[in-house]
């Protein structure tokens, strides 16, 4: 019972004494406080109180600089701090204590003492490090590699603070910056700088921090390098992860000035960036902030600067997207700059802004960009414009308030461009789309010496060379022009404008180059008032309809006046006007054609009120219609399709000429705008300056018999009704005038076309109904085709026209719609189900695709109510609007697979005339019109080695057929025999019964095998009148040979001998189953040594043998007594390893190379004078090098040593193979050898030192393995002295081991190199050493504290273990009587164990090469395969069949 518990005991006392030594093992924890002044920090270092750097310090990744709240950093002027790792300053949320405005941070570095010297930054003959200032370099650079969660800011100031130097990419320059991001994000609060000389902060490379609650200030340097508070260059990763900047203050240099040559710089300044900016306060500075190629937003932000407020210019893009600037809610006021300018590509949309000041710019400058401005208020604005517009751009100035403006409310396109000191571009297509805005108190004065004579009153709207829509805006309190268009293009509607001048002054743009351009305006349900007057028209066309024309005021009493101030066009060509460039662009719903009468100011109306054709002044010079006026009616269209309204039609109205007048699209209820088509032409003939009088003279005339006309239709020039005739000789003008003639043409994609004509004689407001083109289906199943079970119908549709389509505009042009269904009605259903439309097209029409150009459809008929039996499908198309004619097809429906009932022949049985009949039965349940529906009789046939055919005869309800097998071997042949339909089981088994039977046929024959026995090939064949060949025949037991055929090729010519032995065919039987046959080959008039393949072949009367082919070699020799050299292949190698060293430079690289003594294996019965050389087989080339590579002695010792002559270095291709020797004799008779192959091994001098961890003692040794040099020496040397220490030869095998004593190394620790045959490990001139130690006897005192711990643990132990054994409660009953004996253990056998090298690998025995054993054959039975002699020979142990 005592002994069970000391178990336990043992146990508790052993965890005890386990926790007790953990204890005992400590492991060190601290964290570095203030440690570092200079250098790199590796792990966790926290700095607080007062910290005093001396040079760089780098944060290394992985590592983390903690700066607690409160503390100062002191820091050598020009001196940086770089984090690869993490920095947390003042931040509690990445584990430092929190900052506060009481307890901040504070970076301060020294100014230099001496200013002269140059600093860091300037590196002589560097293009890029050019700053010479003596504190440059100084800064904090977080890099992209820092842990971001345990990075952060709070209540950090930087002071005194040069900048770093940061390359960036995109300027391929060097930038400075105080704290700098480079590929890093962080969140920071509550920074401040002070005393910075370039940026308080660089952003670059994909950087996004951000920043809240902060304070900037403009970089001051003396020496140039001053820039913008914040800078990025690619920040950024996108809208979601920006450079974000918030509820802070930005502050400069008040004394800068406007211009290049004012000095003053922006204070935010971005690059190809992504930003974030709000609740910014931006003041005390020239400039505030230029955007450059970036996007993001800038909002809820003051800025009060003397130059530009926020400057933009090009975009930020994400592959083809471009991605737009937002500026909203910011209160804006400059000193003399713009508000707001996008230039060189910027998109910007600008909402909610106030904009105010500018006494030298205006509040929008907008150059060659696409902007949006909605709801911002401008004004009051002392230098020029609202909206300032030019170059190529497009924007959108919508419900914006326009007050006080010192020129022109809203200027678009620059009339400037050739007066005196100018540099902006000439005109250039501009659209703008001015909507719903509030425009007041435009009182000032505009000039322009080259375009407009000097000043004049400033216009609130002012369009030069542009687009414009303007609609529906309010100008009040104007002093000039409502609206100046000159050389545009306008769609005016509904816009309410008080004029102090001119409503609508509407001219040409004459470039004074001999082009002139132009206008085109719509007007309509406009309200004006105040004005001289109303519309005054140079040299352009206007059509006005549906409005209010109020009187002329001031000086003028007409309220439209009409002009053409030039020559007469065609006849001056110069005269004649052009569409201006701006027409490429034309304005948002222009519902007027863009085109020009090109000799005509003309002006059209209808449904005018307070207004005739007597209001109308007309000035012409020296043209009979320089100004035409179109007396017109309202028209107005409804499209439809199929009594369907059509939004989004296009409307074209066209005059009796073809040439567009309008060009409409319909509203969501398929109208179209209501416009005005001229039903009557009014000139001025007698040029009084009116229009529409009737009996008028012309002048010029002959007073005798003068012209007298009425002014209109008649006399306007124009064929009016389309009927070919002019004025006075068509016939309507006898008795009445043209009525006007117009063409129609109404379309929408998708819903049809329709064109018509008409003579206008009133108002019109009709409907059009287009016309749609039906569309088709094709079904690719004609009737007749089956399915199984499941029908798979396909075809293809189109709308309108069929295909080819040359191009995709024509494609477009003749489909004119798209399919939207192809629907089928299945067989017994009379609902239509969908189709999968499978053409990939996606919605889109080409000339090579379209919707539904494949379809396909599944119909499941397994329950199909009559079973097997003929099935109707209906097809159709769908386009939206009319399906297509029903195309309907029969199909044979299959449900099971036809049956097989074969009758002969029986299973099992045999055949042997080379003929089996097969007969049979087959049925299947389809009872369609179409008949019977057995396709085939199905054969799957497989017999003896590897014989397969697959084939089908025609099916029928009863069938047979003939199956021959006179050419195919004796044995089983299997047959699968099935029947198919239509559907089921065509070439293959599938579901179908298949009939099996297996027979036997009987039509062998044993192809015949032959040898030639003589000559054997080995020795040269004397030549002689009769050379006899010797060979074996046979056919095994089924036949007998016929022949055995001879042919002889000369090898040099490649030719056949025609003078060779003939045919044998007279055999002796040399055995149960075999033949010998000879023949007599006439070899006298050969050459000597010339080469000849015999080739053999027998014939048992059905099958030729394989072809047995022999090379011989004719002897010829001078002596024909002479008995020449004999070859004896004892002991000839087939192959001799050859061992090269890699990257060795030894002449001994192959260890001498491989060696033949060819005495030991020719010799020459009578002569010992031989002569040795190589053998050249004619058909080949590779033996050709033979003799180069390979030397041979006058005593016959073959030598090939791949150092000397192989002369590139790649081993792997010196191995020489098949080498043949030839040997001769005074007569010139010779014995040829067997091949050997020189093979080369390529090896590494290679060492490995297998336990560089032990030390050398005198129980352990250094052990070194290599490979090398079969034979070579390997020496281990010291490396200071060169003095060898051990060597060892290496193995054949090419390893080597070599284990390295205490006594080798003369008790001390060296370093060891190798070297063998003067090659050494690692090279010459950098050897490689290893570090052999000689091991310590003594550990010292910490054997010392072990053995003190250990003997300590055992008192504790022996305490311990009483209490536990003496006190513990036993119990009696755990107690079984048996014990365990524990064998006695040596406690000093360690010192006792011999110290044991490592054993030498024993050689591999040589194997013994076994003599062969000839194999039997069971094709040919009596023979057997001789492997010795390479042939075959006559079996002694055959008994024949029945023996």
């Amino acid at each position: 019972m005592r002994i069970a518990n000391i178990g336990k005991s043992v146990g508790l006392v052993g965890l005890l004494l386990t926790s007790l030594m953990i204890g005992l093992v400590t492991v060190p924890t601290a964290s570095a406080v203030n440690e570092t002044s200079n250098g790199e920090i590796l792990t966790t270092e926290t700095w607080s109180g007062t910290h005093t750097l001396t040079g760089d310090v780098t944060v290394a990744e992985g590592a983390k600089l903690i700066i607690q709240a409160g503390t100062t950093i002191n820091i050598p002027a020009g001196v940086y701090i770089d984090v690869e790792g993490a920095i947390c300053a003042g931040s509690a949320s990445c584990g430092a204590t929190q900052g506060s405005s009481s307890s901040t941070i504070r970076f301060e570095w020294a100014l230099p003492a001496d200013t002269t010297v140059t600093g860091r930054c300037y590196q002589q003959g560097n293009q890029l490090l050019t700053n010479t200032d003596a504190a440059c370099g100084s800064g904090v650079i977080i890099r992209n590699t820092i842990n971001q969660a345990s990075t952060g800011m709070s209540h950090v100031s930087f002071n005194n603070a040069y900048g770093h130097p940061i390359y960036v990419q995109t300027l391929q320059a060097v930038q400075y910056g105080t704290l700098v991001f480079d590929g890093s994000s962080a969140m920071l609060d509550n920074l401040a700088f002070s005393n910075i000389n370039t940026s308080n902060i660089i952003a670059l490379d994909f950087a996004a921090p951000t920043i809240r609650d902060s304070t900037f200030t403009l970089g001051d340097d003396g020496r140039g390098y001053d820039a913008a508070a914040v800078r990025a260059y690619d920040a950024g990763a996108g809208i979601l992860s920006s450079l974000t900047i918030t509820g802070s203050t930005f502050t400069g240099n008040t004394q800068a000035q406007c211009g290049n040559q004012g000095g003053g710089r922006v204070l935010i300044y971005a690059e190809n960036s992504y930003v974030s900016m709000d609740n910014l306060d931006v003041k005390d500075n020239a400039y505030g902030a230029f955007f450059k190629g970036s996007s993001g937003s800038f909002g809820n932000s003051t800025i009060n600067v003397l130059c530009n407020a926020i400057d933009t210019n090009s975009y930020k893009s994400t592959g083809d997207f471009a991605h737009t600037l937002y500026l909203d809610n910011n209160v804006i006021t400059t000193g003399e700059g713009a508000g707001i300018t996008a230039y060189d590509g910027a998109i910007v949309v600008a909402t909610s802004n106030t904009i105010s000041g500018a006494s030298a710019g205006s509040g929008f400058g907008i150059r060659d960009s696409t902007v949006s401005a909605h709801r911002n208020t401008i004004g009051p604005i002392g230098g020029y414009n609202g909206f300032w517009v030019y170059g190529q751009s497009e924007v959108e100035i919508q419900n914006n308030t326009i007050q006080n403006t010192e020129k022109e409310a809203i200027q678009i396109g620059e009339y400037h461009y050739r007066d005196q000191g100018s540099n902006y571009p000439g005109p250039s297509p501009n659209r703008a789309y001015i909507a719903d805005n509030v425009i007041s108190n435009n009182t000032g004065t505009c000039n322009s010496l080259w375009m407009y004579d000097g000043d004049f009153q400033c216009p609130a709207i002012h369009v030069f060379t542009s687009s414009a829509t303007i609609v529906d805006n309010t100008v009040t309190n104007n002093a000039g022009d409502g609206l100046r268009i000159k050389g545009s293009i306008v769609n005016v509607q509904r816009n309410s404008i008080e004029a102090g001048q001119f409503a609508a002054n509407i001219s040409h743009f004459d470039n004074k180059y001999g082009q002139k351009y132009g206008s085109i305006g719509y007007f309509s349900g406009n309200t004006w008032t105040n004005a001289t007057q109303v519309y005054n028209i140079s040299e352009s066309r206007v059509t006005v309809q549906s409005e209010y024309i109020p009187d002329a005021g001031g000086d003028y009493t007409y309220p439209v006046m009409l002009q053409w101030l030039g020559a007469e066009c065609p006849y001056v060509q110069s005269e004649c006007l052009l569409l201006p460039d701006t027409a490429a662009v034309p304005p948002r719903d222009m519902p007027l054609a863009i085109e020009l009468v090109n000799n005509s100011t003309v002006f059209s109306f209808a449904s005018l009120q307070n207004f005739d054709e007597t209001k109308i002044h007309v000035q012409n010079q020296n043209s009979a219609w320089g100004s035409q006026v179109r007396e017109g009616e309202l028209v107005r269209y409804q499209v439809k399709a199929k009594n369907s309204n059509v939004a989004g039609a296009t409307v074209i109205i066209k005059d009796a000429t073809g040439l567009p007048l309008y060009e409409l699209t319909t509203d969501s209820f398929g109208f179209t705008q209501q416009v005005s088509l001229p039903s009557n032409f009014l000139l001025d003939r007698n040029w009084n300056h009116l229009v529409g009088e009737t009996g008028v003279t012309v002048p010029g005339s002959d007073p005798s018999n003068p012209t007298i006309l009425d002014e209109d239709t008649c006399s306007d020039g124009y064929d009016n009704d389309g009927d070919t005739f002019v004025d006075d000789d068509d016939p309507d003008c006898v008795n009445g005038r043209e009525l006007p003639f117009y063409i129609v043409e109404a379309y929408k994609f998708g819903k049809g076309k329709k064109e018509f004509d008409f003579v206008l004689s009133g108002s019109i407001d009709d409907i059009i109904s287009l016309d749609n083109q039906r569309p088709s289906v094709t079904v690719e199943q004609y009737d007749g085709d089956s399915f199984a079970i499941n029908a798979v119908i396909t075809g293809t549709a189109w709308d309108g026209q069929s295909g080819p389509y040359p191009l995709d505009v024509i494609a477009y042009d003749r489909q004119f719609g798209l399919i939207e269904r192809v629907e089928i009605q299945p067989p017994g259903s009379s609902d239509w189900y969908y189709a999968v439309d499978t053409s990939g097209a996606n919605g889109e029409l080409t000339k090579e695709n379209h919707p539904f150009k494949t379809w396909s459809f599944d119909w499941d008929l397994s329950a199909h109510p009559d079973g097997e039996s003929d099935v109707t499908f209906r097809i159709r198309s769908y386009d939206g609007l009319d399906y297509s004619p029903i195309t309907t097809r029969n199909f044979k429906l299959n449900l099971v697979p036809p049956t097989l009932y074969l009758d002969e022949p029986l299973d099992g049985s045999t055949h042997s005339n080379g003929k089996i009949l097969f007969t049979g039965t087959a049925s299947d349940p389809y009872n369609g019109v179409l008949g019977s529906d057995i396709e085939n009789i199905w054969f799957d046939v497989t017999g003896p080695n590897g014989y397969s055919s697959h084939f089908a005869i025609d099916g029928a309800v009863a069938w047979a057929y003939q199956w021959n097998f006179e050419e195919l071997e004796t044995g089983e042949y299997t047959f699968e025999v099935w029947a198919s339909d239509s559907d089921f089981c065509d070439d293959e088994q599938g579901i179908c019964v298949v009939s099996t039977r297996t027979v036997t046929v009987l039509n062998d024959n044993t192809p015949p095998m032959v040898q030639l026995l003589e000559p054997t090939g080995l020795l040269p064949v004397r030549a002689e009148t009769e050379t006899i060949l010797k060979g074996f025949a046979t056919d095994g037991s089924d036949g007998t040979i016929t022949r055995v055929e001879i042919d002889i090729l000369d090898l040099a010519s490649g030719l056949l001998l025609n003078d060779g032995p003939g045919p044998v065919t007279t055999f002796t039987q040399a055995s149960t189953v075999g033949y010998s046959w000879s023949a007599v080959w006439d070899t006298s008039r050969l050459d000597h040594e010339s080469q000849y393949e015999i080739r053999v072949r027998a014939y048992d009367g059905e099958d030729y043998s394989e072809e047995f082919v022999k090379r011989i070699t004719i002897s010829k020799p001078a002596d024909e007594n002479n008995i020449p050299p004999q070859f004896n292949a004892t002991n000839w190698q087939t192959q001799i390893t050859i061992f090269c060293v890699i990257d060795s430079s030894s002449e001994n690289q192959c260890g001498g190379g491989g060696v033949i003594d060819l005495k030991q294996y020719f010799n020459d019965p009578d002569s010992n004078v031989l002569i040795y050389d190589f053998a050249d087989d004619l058909t080949v080339s590779t033996d050709d090098d033979h003799p180069y590579l390979i030397d041979i002695d006058s005593q016959g010792i073959a030598t090939y040593d791949p150092a000397i002559k192989q002369s590139n270095e790649d081993i792997s291709s010196w191995t020489v193979e098949n080498v043949r020797f030839i040997v001769r004799d005074g007569f010139d008779e010779f014995a040829v050898s067997r091949d050997v192959t020189f093979f080369v091994q390529a090896i590494k001098f290679d060492v490995d030192y297998t336990n560089p961890g032990d030390s050398v003692s005198a129980k352990s040794v250094a052990v070194f393995n290599g490979t090398g040099l079969p034979g070579a020496k390997v020496e281990a040397k010291t490396v200071s002295s060169d003095f060898p220490i051990k060597s060892v030869i290496v193995g054949d095998d090419g390893t080597w081991t070599m284990n390295i004593s205490l006594q080798d190394l003369d008790d001390v620790s060296r370093e060891i190199k190798f070297e063998m045959n003067g090659q050494t490990f690692g090279g010459s001139s950098d050897a490689t050493a290893f570090e052999v130690a000689v091991g310590e006897e003594d550990e010292g005192l910490n054997v010392l504290l072990i053995v003190a711990i250990v003997i300590g643990a055992l008192i504790l132990l022996g305490g311990v273990g009483y209490f536990f054994i003496e006190f513990e409660e036993l119990d009696d009953d755990e107690f079984d009587g048996t014990q365990e004996v524990e064998q006695e253990v040596d406690p000093y056998a360690w010192g006792k164990k011999d110290v044991v090298g490592t054993p030498q690998q024993p050689a591999a025995p040589a194997a013994v090469q076994q003599p062969a054993v000839p194999e039997q054959s069971a094709q040919h039975p009596g023979w057997m395969w001789d492997q010795e002699s390479n042939q075959w020979v006559p079996d002694p142990n055959y008994q024949p069949p029945g023996q």
